[in-house]
């Protein structure tokens, strides 16, 4: 019987390492901070600019800061323009290898591959799925928020801190 606890919870613990949460980083977590307490907080950025919106596409403004993040290396904060929600930010590593950023992050991480979901009518944006052949390699801290996009040579193109799934699970394109 106890034994059978054990195991449930076991289960249950594995389970929740695959749950994304929200993300927070220098006191902003991503899908609840504001546009405007960040700047409060971090100083003021770069530069920053609205996206052109589509009829049924939010609006978003773009505020990019070049010191702001753990490496050298530009952060872009992605916010509702509307809300001022911050919905993302990334950072783009200057020189980071997949596994200096593993020993920085720790353990508790999970490797995820996606291949781009094309099969939609988006323009601008390919979104990506869950594919276990696809191209794109993603070192993954969930239950923290955090992706990281792995490319050439095993180095680390972009650190994104995120609220949910980088990613469908599927793709849109399955019958």
């Amino acid at each position: 019987m106890v034994s059978l606890l054990f195991a449930a919870a076991a289960v249950r613990a594995g389970q929740a390492s695959r749950q994304w949460h929200a993300a927070t980083y220098r006191g902003v977590t991503v899908g609840r901070s504001k546009l405007a307490a960040m700047i409060r907080t971090w100083g003021q950025p770069k530069w920053s600019r609205n996206s052109k919106a589509d009829d049924d596409e939010e609006q978003v403004t773009w505020t990019n800061y070049e010191k702001a993040g753990e490496f050298p290396g530009p952060t872009t904060v992605v916010s509702e323009t509307r809300s001022g929600v911050i919905t993302r930010i990334n950072f783009y590593p200057d020189r980071l290898t997949r596994a200096q950023a593993i020993a920085h992050f720790g353990k508790g991480y999970s490797v995820t591959r996606y291949a781009f979901d094309s099969c939609g009518d988006e323009e601008d944006s390919e979104p990506i799925y869950e594919s276990p052949n696809g191209p794109l390699i993603s070192v993954e801290y969930r239950g923290r928020g955090i992706a990281i996009s792995v490319g050439n040579s095993d180095m680390v193109t972009k650190i994104s801190y995120v609220s949910g799934p980088i990613g469908s699970a599927k793709s849109r394109c399955a019958p």
